[in-house]
């Protein structure tokens, strides 16, 4: 809640470098009504999108302009051909159609409406749009909440294979085992950083534990 900026900290500020993504899967957030799994989905390449239609606009203004205007238009329209084809504009519909049948949406129907959904489909959509987005930094809050296991055994091969980095909060002990390397641990308002898996850390967590221990006894023989 601090990260996403819902708390405020009692002490200090979160800070993003400039060029960082964030993407935050909120369960609470609502879909518009009226649109498709399919719009939603494609929402995520909204940026790119709006490019093409940029692009089509100059083509079309091609037809009136003067040597110097085109020659600008020119330019313009290279540099986004170029940011489009990069970006993998023309494999969208096939990498929505990936996540979409990775997560079970594809058995629902990806022209259904939002409204006709229920509260676990809606997540899987939102879950869906965000890993498109493939932010610099993700943020999931408990992402298996809503999935079976063939589906949570796809996003496990998909947070193992994603590139850039991610935050995940879970209870489901043996997904996370297969896909964090670092664990924070807060205890009595202290985090502590801990490197591995969930059982690494909490052999780990038991060492600490006992060395804390060990050396309140001796505190306390000296006291007496």
């Amino acid at each position: 809640n601090i990260i996403t900026g819902e708390l405020m900290p009692d002490a200090g500020k979160v800070e993003w470098s400039s060029r960082v993504t964030v993407g935050y899967l909120d369960q609470h957030i609502k879909l518009t009504p009226g649109k498709t799994i399919r719009n939603i989905l494609r929402g995520a390449f909204a940026r790119l999108f709006n490019l093409e239609n940029e692009m089509q606009d100059a083509y079309e203004k091609m037809a009136t302009a003067d040597e110097e205007e085109l020659n600008k238009l020119m330019a313009n329209v290279g540099d986004i051909q170029e940011i489009l084809d990069c970006s993998g504009f023309y494999t969208i519909d096939a990498r929505v159609e990936g996540v979409a049948n990775g997560l079970g949406l594809g058995s629902i129907g990806l022209e259904r409406e939002v409204q006709e959904l229920s509260g676990g489909q809606r997540t899987k959509v939102l879950l869906a749009k965000l890993l498109l987005e493939n932010p610099t930094i993700l943020l999931l809050d408990e992402p298996t909440n809503f999935l079976d296991e063939e589906h949570v055994n796809w996003l496990t091969k998909y947070l193992q294979d994603y590139e850039n980095a991610f935050i995940l909060i879970s209870h489901d002990l043996e997904f996370l085992n297969k896909v964090i390397n670092v664990i924070y641990h807060v205890e009595q308002a202290k985090l502590t950083r801990y490197v591995g898996d969930y059982n690494k850390f909490m052999e780990l967590y038991e060492i600490n534990k006992a060395k804390h221990y060990n050396a309140y006894e001796k505190q306390q023989q000296e006291i007496a």
